[in-house]
């Protein structure tokens, strides 16, 4: 899943082609219809931000800071990985209540592996500094859909010191049918601190940063927003440990040239070898398989197998 969502990170970039092997496609059927999940005695998890009103903390940037309101039973969680490519499950994705999509994952052209239709988006405040072109047309083509941006404090100031806060104000002029939203001060130290706690790290170490992907942001609104999420082409890094696993792309709009931040897995093992300032993906993956025997959250192509 995995987007450029750091904070120091040069831009996604077309490279020459690596000549990886040829990807399958192979029609899916999965049932929009799930038992619920047999939760382990203690507290839920992800600990909610707000009990009674699950989505205060996500703003509208132009609606006098009015909260988002949404719920959706069965929602359709789209991964950037090259793994959405193994398979055609466009027309299943649409037949979601709501689909969501992050960052500058594009539909046109991967209609019938990706689907058609977006309900919410969820992206970085990097998106914005290194992709500003190909999520401002994006946005423009995208109708009724909602996209919901988040970023360090000091990225989403107010007072024109703010650059993502800029960018995403001068995005509300692309298209009247997107509303726009941001994540207040709370909600993003609540999502740092989950970190924390779910994972037993810290997020500071030794003057830098561990990043938080905008899977994990994706992950927790879905939990709060959809009764059902069913999570396409997302793995859970246990491929990474196979030499003979298909090199899946580390964004699928990627996938024909990927020796810039290249082959999903080679992306997984750089970060983790890296102290500070670098994302955790495998972790936060481990959180997410945690989180689905308290919700009905099912993982495919590829699927997980539920541990424990």
């Amino acid at each position: 899943m995995v987007q450029c969502s750091n904070y120091n990170k040069p831009p996604c970039r077309p490279a020459p082609s690596t000549g990886l092997s040829r990807r399958t496609e192979v029609p899916t059927n999965v049932p929009n219809r799930t038992t619920s999940p047999t939760a382990p005695p203690g507290p839920v998890h992800p600990a909610p931000f707000n009990v009674t009103n699950p989505l205060s903390g996500y703003v509208n940037v132009l609606k006098d800071r009015e909260a988002l309101r949404l719920h959706c039973g069965v929602c359709a969680l789209v991964s950037t990985s090259g793994h959405v490519l193994n398979h055609t499950a466009g027309a299943e994705i649409d037949q979601a209540e709501c689909v969501i999509r992050m960052n500058h994952s594009p539909v046109t052209g991967f209609e019938k592996h990706v689907g058609t239709r977006t309900t919410v988006r969820v992206a970085t405040h990097s998106s914005f500094q290194f992709a500003f072109t190909e999520i401002t047309q994006i946005i423009s083509k995208e109708n009724r859909s909602k996209l919901v941006v988040w970023g360090p404090d000091d990225t989403m100031r107010t007072n024109g010191k703010g650059g993502t806060y800029n960018h995403l104000f001068n995005l509300t002029k692309v298209s009247k049918d997107v509303e726009f939203y941001l994540l207040s001060p709370e909600r993003m130290h609540y999502s740092h601190k989950l970190f924390d706690n779910e994972t037993g790290l810290q997020r500071r170490v030794n003057g830098g940063l561990i990043w938080l992907s905008t899977g994990w942001f994706t992950m927790i609104l879905a939990t709060e927003m959809c009764d059902q999420v069913k999570v396409y082409g997302m793995s859970n890094g246990e491929n990474c440990r196979d030499p003979n696993a298909y090199p899946a792309a580390y964004h699928y709009f990627d996938s024909d040239n990927i020796t810039y931040e290249g082959k999903e897995c080679d992306e997984y093992n750089k970060m983790e070898k890296r102290e500070k300032d670098a994302h955790r993906f495998f972790t936060e993956k481990t959180v997410f398989e945690r989180w689905s025997k308290y919700h009905k959250i099912t993982f495919h192509f590829p699927s997980w197998k539920r541990k424990g």
